[in-house]
């Protein structure tokens, strides 16, 4: 792993592990800004069973935001908990700062919450098509048919040359 990434990963996990533990420790706030916008999200479609039990999703989702992070500063399936925590990040960041309903100063600040909450999620999702260094598997693939054309071909080349001598 190289130097850069030992660096940035913690750095960009920090966030999600405090809000995560926050949230399974004291819901109440977490709760309180999603209520907020419960009605919106009702209209937009979002199924009531989700909304049922506020507390319990603000933990589970806190929880899961916890671990996720913690695996990412590690280092253990950086890429699935970039994935997961780039996924979390959107209802997240939309409950957090509804812009919308704001005016002024106050809809300014929401605003920027919104823009800081898609830069995080763009770097979770950099960090989540990281591959640390290695190729892909499409272009590993590729690379050893390649190579296997490669060889029959010495092959064939060999055998003539021998075949004829």
């Amino acid at each position: 792993m190289s130097l850069t990434r030992l660096i940035a990963r913690p750095m960009l996990a920090a966030y999600f592990v405090a809000d995560g533990l926050d949230a399974v420790r004291a819901p109440e706030a977490h709760v309180a800004r999603f209520r907020k916008v419960q009605p919106l999200l009702e209209r937009a479609g979002v199924p009531p069973v989700l909304s049922s039990d506020a507390t319990m999703l603000a933990r589970a989702s806190g929880a899961v935001s916890a671990i996720a992070g913690l695996c990412l500063a590690t280092g253990r399936k950086p890429r699935t908990a970039a994935l997961t925590l780039a996924v979390l990040n959107i209802p997240v960041t939309v409950v957090n700062n509804p812009f919308w309903e704001a005016d002024g100063e106050e809809r300014k600040e929401r605003l920027k919450g919104m823009m800081r909450g898609l830069g995080l999620g763009g770097g979770l999702l950099l960090a989540a098509a990281d591959r640390d260094g290695k190729p892909s598997l499409g272009w590993r693939y590729h690379n050893f048919l390649e190579h296997r054309a490669d060889l029959r071909d010495t092959k064939s080349t060999l055998k003539d040359r021998y075949a004829s001598a």
